[in-house]
């Protein structure tokens, strides 16, 4: 009977995160329709704002009210020449990380949809951060009491090097759909992608989630100076791989956030910083984007 209930809560919360979506798209299209209906009527003075289309993790959609400016995308929509953004992103979807089928479905939808959707500019991607060093970090560790106290030796190579395939192989899907919706547009669509920053097992969640990193460390036996260490070195490589796709593909952004948040009190918990942490990593999103669009940001 639990797991019949169960079961069922499951498909109440899928089915709400999807009404929760279609209402986004709708007052999107609202919103961008009011838009071209003004520029048909007249010139508007200044630059066109940015058009962006959002899929990703709670670092785009952090469960807080939207006026805490709590994740990069609310902090985007708060500047003085805001752009308009479609956000895909859903903190319930815990479950579906990267891009899995219904995520990657939902984003190429609305990109092959300039018909009801105003030609997204780009698209800001945020993901990889909980394959890695979410509730799954465990996997990734070795046991203290069987390695030297070297943090170089806190990771297997060989399980860390399996999951970098996996998230390199999402990513180059979320590649090849954009490919494709640019060929057919006839127009570039650059990606920006983050690598997040180097989260602090400080063994504190959020709203009933996690922590996800300080659990797995102390099964393994690490202390906590030489496990956030390991952090670190997991994350350095999550951002070379970034890299690496930037260097083998056109028009995808690395934008390289490690480094923005300073202090620990820069992070509301082990995994996402505060409305404040947050506010500088969206800084280099806003750099990044006026480097590609001058004036439109």
């Amino acid at each position: 009977m639990s797991a019949n209930l169960n079961a069922n809560e499951y498909a109440q919360h899928k089915k709400q995160i999807q009404e929760d979506l279609d209402k986004r798209i709708a007052k999107y299209r609202a919103r961008t329709g009011a838009q071209k209906m003004m520029l048909k009527e007249a010139t508007l003075a200044g630059p066109k704002p940015l058009n962006l289309l959002a899929q990703g993790d709670s670092w785009f959609d952090y469960p807080l009210p939207p006026l805490s400016h709590s994740d990069i995308i609310a902090h985007l929509e708060a500047m003085p020449l805001s752009p308009s953004i479609l956000n895909l992103a859903h903190h319930g979807e815990a479950a579906e990380e990267m891009l899995g089928v219904q995520k990657l479905r939902r984003l190429t939808e609305q990109l092959n949809a300039p018909h009801l959707n105003a030609p997204f500019d780009a698209i800001l991607f945020s993901g990889g951060g909980n394959d890695l060093v979410g509730d799954q970090f465990r996997l990734w560790l070795n046991n203290a009491a069987e390695v030297s106290s070297d943090p170089a030796q806190g990771l297997r190579p060989a399980r860390v090097d399996a999951i970098f395939g996996i998230v390199k192989a999402a990513y180059e899907d979320l590649i090849s759909a954009r490919n494709q919706a640019a060929q057919a547009q006839n127009r570039r669509i650059p990606i920006f992608t983050h690598s997040y920053d180097f989260a602090i097992p400080t063994g504190k969640g959020v709203c009933g989630a996690g922590p996800w990193l300080k659990p797995s460390l102390d099964d393994r036996g690490w202390d906590k100076e030489t496990g956030k260490a390991i952090v670190h070195q997991l994350l350095a490589q999550f951002a070379d791989l970034l890299t690496q796709l930037q260097n083998a593909h056109k028009d995808f952004f690395h934008i390289a956030t490690q480094g923005a948040l300073t202090s620990v009190s820069q992070w509301d918990n082990e995994l996402h910083p505060t409305p404040k942490g947050f506010a500088l990593v969206s800084a280099k999103f806003v750099a990044a984007l006026r480097a590609e669009f001058p004036g439109r940001i």
